[in-house]
C-alpha cells in the first residue's frame, strides 16, 4: 500500500512565482515529489493523464499548464520524469509578513488584545 501523500500551496507559489490557483496546485504537487525525503526517485512518473486524474482536471488543461510551468522554467521534464525546478532550500522557511497572512506568537507568549 502507498504511503499517504499530501501537499500544500504555499503563499510563495502564488505571490513570488505568480501562479494563478491551478498552477499553483499542479505546481505544489510536483514540487512535493521532488522534494520528498522518502521516495527513491523524487518526481512525477506518471503520464499527464494520470497527473491530470489525480488532480481531478482534464488531460488537455492539464497539458496546458505543465507547458505555462515549463515555460516560465519552474518544471522540467528529465528521460520522461516531471521534476520541480526550485528545492527545499530555495522556499521560504518561516512565515514572514510576506508569506503568511496570519503570524501566530510562540505559545507560551502572551497577546495583549
Amino acid at each position: 500500500m502507498a504511503k499517504p501523500f499530501y501537499f500544500v500551496i504555499q503563499s510563495w507559489m502564488l505571490e513570488d512565482m505568480k501562479l494563478s490557483l491551478s498552477e499553483a496546485a499542479v505546481y505544489a504537487y510536483i514540487h512535493g515529489l521532488t522534494n520528498s525525503k522518502e521516495l527513491e526517485q523524487p518526481g512525477w512518473h506518471g503520464s499527464v493523464r494520470r497527473l491530470a486524474t489525480v488532480l481531478h482536471t482534464s488531460p488537455s488543461t492539464m497539458n496546458d499548464i505543465i507547458n505555462r510551468l515549463k515555460s516560465k522554467a519552474y518544471i522540467r521534464i528529465v528521460n520522461g520524469l516531471i521534476l520541480s525546478n526550485i528545492n527545499r532550500e530555495l522556499a521560504p522557511k518561516t512565515p514572514t509578513a510576506r508569506n503568511s497572512d496570519t503570524i501566530l506568537p510562540p505559545l507560551g507568549d502572551r497577546v495583549s488584545i
